[in-house]
């Protein structure tokens, strides 16, 4: 048995322990604390004094966790949500408060929304600091495991420890350029078009949350581009389509023309998500509130 006083444990040392139990890479750990890899090291050295063990083991070009590594991140983040649920009842004011969110979503939410929001912020003399972890249709473990406090999907799952907001409502449609082609008026022609695809990995695509469409029933795609960013620039002069949600057309989309699809579908819901350990925090809580007003001011709600 070690003699470290256990008391010397304090939050940022564990935080620093789960960033590298959640990345396997002390580097990637490192960046994301806004810390250097040879403090991060430290902290890992003293760790492994505190609970005898390697914790992290090298394979490869990487690192893996051990059996112990393992078994301590859920009591640990169970530790760091009791410390952070001590401080639920203070005052907060948005304009003194330390504010840090990381949010996983993929490119159109991320244009759409925290462009206008963080300047409104800026402007009012509020300064946070925003991370984005690019996603394509964002995993609840990230929430699970502290990676980040908020996601944005529209297929969040039915967990009793997940919450979750509706941001928007939106019909899909047909986006092309009119000054090449006129929009597919029968479902032949929609499905004889050639269209491009977001295809945000292997295993993940836009159509895959498309409602009411079988997508089976489409030609392969032409193009496949890796964020609802490569779209305009392909579509634009050309006879291509994509299908995606209208309002798509008051950010990335806004130069190309739309038309409803040939088809009835059901509109598709964007949510905000977070994880129920964050649902009392006062920061937490204005920070989803400006979200929500946010995507209620560009929308025009």
């Amino acid at each position: 048995m070690n003699d470290i006083d256990y008391l010397g444990l304090d939050g940022n040392t564990l935080k620093t322990f789960l960033a590298v139990l959640e990345e396997d890479s002390v580097s990637i750990a490192a960046k994301r604390l806004g810390v250097s890899q040879s403090a991060v090291s430290h902290t890992l050295d003293k760790l492994r004094t505190v609970f005898d063990d390697p914790l992290f083991v090298r394979l490869g070009r990487g690192i893996q966790p051990t059996a112990r590594a393992k078994s301590l991140g859920p009591p640990i983040e169970s530790l760091l949500d009791s410390l952070k649920a001590l401080t639920f009842q203070r005052e907060f004011d948005p304009k003194v408060d330390s504010m840090e969110f990381t949010i996983a979503t993929n490119d159109f939410p991320l244009q759409l929304i925290f462009p206008d929001l963080l300047k409104k912020l800026t402007a009012e003399g509020v300064h946070t600091q925003v991370r984005f972890i690019p996603s394509g249709v964002p995993s609840i473990g990230s929430l699970r495991t502290s990676r980040c406090q908020m996601l944005i999907t529209p297929a969040p799952p039915v967990e009793a420890d997940i919450v979750k907001v509706q941001l928007l409502k939106s019909k899909m449609v047909c986006f092309y350029d009119s000054t090449i082609r006129s929009a597919p008026k029968s479902w032949k022609q929609f499905v004889d078009s050639k269209y491009v695809e977001v295809r945000f990995s292997d295993t993940e695509s836009s159509m895959m949350v498309l409602p009411s469409i079988d997508t089976s029933t489409l030609n392969p795609p032409t193009i496949t581009v890796p964020n609802f960013s490569a779209l305009s620039s392909f579509i634009k002069d050309s006879d291509l389509i994509t299908t995606q949600l209208e309002v798509m057309s008051l950010g990335l989309l806004k130069d190309l023309d739309f038309a409803p699809l040939p088809l009835k579908t059901d509109p598709l819901r964007l949510y905000l998500v977070w994880h129920h350990r964050d649902e009392d925090d006062p920061a937490h809580q204005w920070f989803r509130q400006r979200i929500i007003e946010t995507v209620n001011s560009i929308i025009g709600k």
